[in-house]
């Protein structure tokens, strides 16, 4: 406990002591055109890449705000995509998946997700069908991830589960509760770790 306190209060004297010196100063002030700063990575920020051991035991500790994810249909083996990137509706009718068929997942709990487009918009569904209109997140777009291993299940708060139908739409209509067989309503999910991306 000590060792913390006495971190944050380094932490702190550290940032006193820039605020008030000369040394951080920018073009036009006192003539300087040196601007500094202070890298405090790890100290103020929690990311998974940087300790890995604080995001290890949590459910779907894989899944974390800002990864990306792919869903392939098992049954017919295509990807989902947000049409246009976003801003219209979704099919289920991609062979290879690209940027418009991945999501940015927004973590809303362990077990609920929303899912983000390239361009912005949620992915959301209702009674009508799915698409990728909405411009922020509500109940209509958060789903809850059912897994085993990689395959996923997505399940509206009102118990309808998302399901490929063969003519390439994405339906929140599927009947009872899927099993992880290959049926409609059981998704492939591929995850892109952020961090992984931003190295490369």
């Amino acid at each position: 406990m000590e060792l913390v306190f006495t971190k944050w209060v380094s932490a702190f004297l550290l940032c006193c002591c820039l605020i008030s010196s000369k040394a951080f100063s920018v073009e036009g002030i006192l003539g300087d055109d040196k601007v500094r700063g202070v890298n405090l990575g790890g100290w103020l920020v929690i990311e998974g890449w940087i300790k890995p051991s604080l995001f290890q035991g949590i459910p779907n500790g894989d899944m974390l705000d800002g990864d990306q994810v792919q869903l392939r249909s098992v049954t017919l083996q295509k990807f989902v995509s947000a049409e246009n990137g976003g801003g219209t509706g979704v099919a289920v009718n991609r062979d290879v998946a690209s940027s418009w068929e991945t999501f940015r997942l927004w973590r809303v709990s362990a077990s609920e997700f929303q899912f983000r487009t390239v361009l912005g918009q949620f992915l959301t569904c209702d009674a009508l069908g799915c698409s990728a209109t909405a411009q922020s997140p509500r109940n209509s777009e958060t789903f809850f991830v059912e897994r085993k291993d990689n395959r996923v299940h997505l399940k509206l708060q009102t118990g309808a589960y998302l399901q490929a139908m063969i003519t390439n739409q994405l339906t929140a209509d599927y009947p009872g509760k899927p099993g992880w067989d290959d049926n409609a309503a059981t998704f492939e999910m591929i995850v892109w770790k952020t961090s992984s991306l931003a190295r490369n």
